[in-house]
């Protein structure tokens, strides 16, 4: 097995090691018209997160080792590999979870190191060279507007009056061989960022790492206070300052070991059409929108670069598992830095697209308990943008386990007593249920807890022991073989 540096700041080793585990599958000759994301789609709604990491090489019209990857994160063991956790560990969601929270909370961040050459400086395109189709980028969806460079990406910004460095995953459309549009939704740090510039009438610089290495992708995903710059938490969760090289044009920091990396400035006053795109809702949401322009003018990239995707789909799908995690992960921080007691766990479900249903389980200490931890996970980040149910439920339930899940809202919950309707939240274009330009929706917080007054005198659970369970199965091995 790599080491965990190797592992998780070079995509490389990375892939090395998920191979050596036995979860890549190379596909040649797959189009880049559909065919990408439609084997992705239909193989993960099939296997879900026991399907393998998908490298799609001889993509038609493109040289062999121009290779597109879906599903870099997309099962336990390659989120345990990208996020430096043993691998024996990946068999539990929670015990992962746990074991994830524990190393990070241990590290503080690490400014990168700044190096001036690196693999993704092989090959530079500047001027008219620059030519972005160049790579096999795919049309993801049947119905998508056009071919997505940035899906599993860094959008890199800096705010103009902090001078803070931000890593975000925001899509990336092709409009021209140097020309590209974002969409970035309101509320986020890159949104923020940019309409600061566009707002003065001066240029957004931009650097957006579209082959890009686990780390440097965890961080692009897990949501931060503005005090932690990405790279700087990815440096602490490796352990070590990442090499990175500040672009020709922009200044901006990259990781030295990308695959591919795009740099230029959006415009402030040349828009073009962006979307639709499949996204995380399942839908084309959000239709499509004229967008600022970002022009393209200098491309790094190695030989043989990998171009990394992650094509949303209706759950479950290849990067859902993954954003799971990392928004759980996330949660669990907020409600910790919030001050809620005794928060046992929390899961935010793939059946609700990694946003739309999430769990937490307490232990309950007093009377409104359950109702002030659904309350605060309802609008923490990572977590109160587009929600929609939250469900607090007792600590003897599994938060992962849907099953467990509905049984407590089924038979702790009354909906005239313990249903909670907050209105006017943070939400997006991208939400189904968001019909004007008043970007608002509303959400739910469930109480399905055993009610505080009546914890010691409610009906006794109908489940066998975990000693009754021990003894049968030392019995009767065979059954449970």
């Amino acid at each position: 097995m790599q080491r965990n540096d190797e592992i998780q700041t070079d995509l490389r080793a990375f892939l090395a090691a998920v191979e050596e585990g036995g979860e890549v599958r190379h596909v040649a000759g797959a189009h880049w018209d559909r065919e990408l994301g439609a084997v992705t789609e239909v193989l993960y709604r099939e296997k879900v997160d026991k399907s393998p990491l998908l490298l799609f090489d001889d993509v038609p019209g493109y040289p062999r080792g121009m290779r597109c990857l879906y599903g870099m994160l997309g099962s336990p063991l390659r989120l345990a590999l990208g996020l430096g956790i043993d691998p024996a560990q990946s068999g539990d969601r929670r015990t992962m979870l746990d074991t994830y929270r524990r190393r990070i909370g241990r590290q503080e961040p690490i400014p990168p190191r700044i190096v001036d050459d690196g693999p993704v400086m092989q090959n530079v395109d500047s001027g008219g060279d620059v030519d972005l189709l160049k790579f096999p980028v795919p049309i993801h969806h049947e119905h998508d507007g056009g071919r997505y460079i940035g899906t599993a990406c860094g959008v890199v910004t800096r705010d103009p009056d902090t001078g803070r460095i931000n890593i975000g995953t925001y899509r990336v459309q092709v409009n021209g061989p140097d020309m590209a549009t974002s969409y970035i939704s309101n509320g986020k740090q890159g949104r923020i960022h940019r309409d600061k510039y566009l707002k003065a009438g001066k240029p957004c610089p931009m650097a957006i790492i579209v082959g890009i290495d686990p780390a440097t992708y965890i961080a692009a995903r897990y949501t931060l206070s503005d005090q932690v710059a990405e790279l700087d938490w990815a440096g602490g969760l490796v352990g070590r300052p990442i090499d990175c090289i500040e672009g020709e044009l922009t200044g901006l920091p990259f990781p030295a070991h990308s695959e591919i990396v795009l740099e230029g400035e959006v415009s402030p006053d040349e828009t073009a059409m962006e979307g639709p795109f499949g996204e995380w809702t399942g839908y084309y949401a959000g239709d499509a929108r004229e967008e600022p322009v970002i022009r393209i003018k200098r491309v790094y990239y190695r030989n043989d670069p990998v171009l990394t995707c992650a094509a949303s789909q209706k759950p479950p799908h290849s990067h859902l598992f993954e954003r799971c995690f990392i928004r759980s992960a996330g949660l669990l921080d907020s409600l910790e830095g919030a001050g809620i007691p005794d928060v046992k766990g929390v899961w935010v479900h793939q059946a609700g697209a990694g946003r739309t249903f999430v769990v937490v389980a307490i232990r309950q200490r007093y009377f409104g308990h359950a109702n002030q931890a659904g309350l605060v996970a309802s609008q923490v980040n990572p977590t109160g943008y587009v929600g929609r149910y939250v469900v607090v439920v007792d600590d003897d339930i599994d938060p992962t386990d849907m099953h467990d899940v509905i049984w407590a809202m089924g038979t702790r919950s009354d909906p005239k007593t313990d249903f909670t309707v907050l209105e006017r939240n943070w939400s997006s274009r991208l939400d189904t249920m968001v019909t004007d330009e008043k970007l608002y929706n509303s959400r739910v917080v469930i109480d399905a807890c055993i009610p505080f007054e009546r914890i010691e005198s409610f009906p006794r659970v109908a489940q066998t022991s975990p000693e009754l369970a021990a003894e049968v199965r030392a019995r009767f091995p065979d059954v449970f073989g």
